[in-house]
């Protein structure tokens, strides 16, 4: 039986925007992922949830992208198992309900050089290939005891943060090109981040 090779793409998603799809969209390709699960974060370890729009807000923002793009499907897993978001239980319950499937996480290079901060990391690299889209840093990628967990591939990180575009719409200033035109229009009509 052919394992099924799933991508994991976890944030709080608020709101999603394009350097999280053409992240995604770049691993799929690369590394012949046939889905990759966007599961927004129900509540953030290292974010207080007074400065996070509401889950169902950026749950629909994902289910849009998702909508848009087959490879991409939305995962509501974390919300199901309620409470603060640990990476490593996700991926664990994950693995319950997908048994067949070879899970690869994927991060960008700024949350990879927070490793040490993140809850169980060794453990999290042995239940996943643990996947950046940058070029390593010199600290991380020579440290062997990481080295076989992670793969490093060369994409262009497009300078694109879901803060600056909050920031843009409180300050009436267009975010178009930065999220999909459906997630632009959702924001519009909720009057997201204007606040």
């Amino acid at each position: 039986m052919t394992t099924r090779r799933i991508g994991i793409g976890g944030g709080v998603f608020d709101p999603i925007h394009i350097g999280h799809l053409f992240l995604f969209n770049e691993c799929a390709d690369r590394l012949d992922l046939e889905k990759i699960l966007l599961i927004p974060t129900y509540i953030a370890v290292h974010k207080p949830s007074e400065r996070m729009s509401e889950y169902d807000c950026r749950r629909e923002m994902v289910k849009l992208v998702c909508e848009r793009n087959d490879r991409f499907e939305l995962c509501e897993i974390e919300k199901k198992a309620g409470g603060l978001s640990y990476t490593i239980e996700t991926i664990r319950a994950l693995k319950k309900v997908k048994p067949d499937a070879e899970f690869y996480f994927i991060v960008g290079l700024d949350n990879l050089e927070k490793m040490e901060d993140w809850y169980h990391p060794d453990e999290i690299l042995s239940e996943a290939t643990v996947v950046v889209g940058s070029r390593p840093v010199e600290s991380i990628s020579s440290n062997p005891k990481y080295a076989d967990r992670i793969k490093y591939l060369d994409i262009p990180k497009l300078e694109i943060s879901s803060t600056d575009i909050r920031a843009r719409v409180k300050a009436g200033r267009s975010i178009k090109y930065l999220v999909p035109p459906d997630v632009e229009r959702y924001i519009i009509e909720k009057k997201l981040y204007t606040k």
